[in-house]
């Protein structure tokens, strides 16, 4: 579910939010008034979001699907974000302080209206944020500089950063030979010094990353079904989280984003960062 840095938290507390930096940015017309622009015509008239006229953002840096650059966020969900802010007639503003595991914790406690980064389509996650419609499918793979599978990482040392999904089964499968990171930088840096045999990351962020910053020999293979890890079942699909409590808005997202899928954005966007294009139809909603 980035890089440079590339920081992916996900198992923070709500408190690790606090203190956020807000940056603002125009997503609607290219200019700073844009959000208010009386020529513009929302897609849902009666939208509400916390400020009005803005859409607020939990992100943090997770290329390709986002990507921090000064006061913009781009990327494939960040470019998305952009484009539905757009038909909102809203003004994107990103909160970035806490890293990724602010994320969630920022979306329940209504401090921002969604967030963004790679989040993937849960069971868990029903029961605390509105799921949107999914954006594209994200295999997840096991990253080596030997080859390695799914199915060979037992009695290897395998890291994988906080809060992905499969951690705990991972943990229970391994023991002490499973190791948690607290950001990226670090598990692509032990991987490439021998530390650990194998990482698991998104396909589409370890390939994404080896364009630029590449460790020899090393491989990016897709996940498959293994008995002990039961995340490993299926394909993740991505999406944007927002808040249980604003049923409106969460429907709103469902609606643009197949606006967006239909018009062919969603498919300009994945080639445009370089993603075969065809993970852009994910097929019906699902949850690991």
């Amino acid at each position: 579910m980035s890089r440079t840095p590339r920081t992916l938290v996900r198992a923070l507390s709500a408190s690790a939010a606090a203190g956020m930096l807000a940056i603002s940015l125009t997503a609607c017309g290219g200019n700073d008034s844009a959000g208010s622009a009386s020529d513009c015509t929302p897609a849902h008239a009666d939208l509400k979001t916390i400020t009005e006229g803005e859409l607020t953002v939990a992100s943090y840096d997770y290329a390709p699907a986002t990507i921090l650059d000064g006061d913009n966020v781009t990327g494939m969900e960040g470019d998305l974000i952009n484009e539905i802010a757009k038909l909102e007639c809203l003004k994107v503003t990103v909160s970035t302080s806490g890293g990724a595991g602010a994320v969630i914790p920022s979306v329940q406690s209504k401090r921002v209206d969604i967030g963004s980064g790679n989040w993937l389509r849960t069971k868990e996650r029903t029961k605390i944020v509105y799921l949107s419609t999914p954006l594209w499918s994200d295999p997840q793979a096991i990253v080596s500089k030997t080859g390695l599978t799914s199915d060979d990482l037992e009695g290897k040392v395998i890291g994988s950063v906080a809060g992905n999904l499969w951690n705990d089964s991972m943990s229970k499968w391994l023991g002490d030979k499973f190791k948690i990171y607290q950001d990226d930088e670090s598990i692509y840096g032990d991987l490439k010094a021998g530390r650990i045999d194998a990482l698991v990351a998104s396909s589409a962020s370890a390939n994404y990353r080896f364009k630029s910053a590449p460790i020899e020999g090393a491989t990016v293979v897709d996940v498959k079904p293994n008995a002990n890890v039961p995340q490993f079942a299926a394909v993740g699909q991505v999406m944007l989280p927002s808040s249980l409590d604003n049923d409106a808005l969460g429907k709103a997202l469902d609606e643009d984003i197949k606006k967006l899928r239909e018009d062919g954005t969603i498919k300009k966007l994945l080639e445009k960062y370089g993603i075969d294009p065809s993970v852009g139809e994910p097929g019906a909603p699902s949850e690991l």
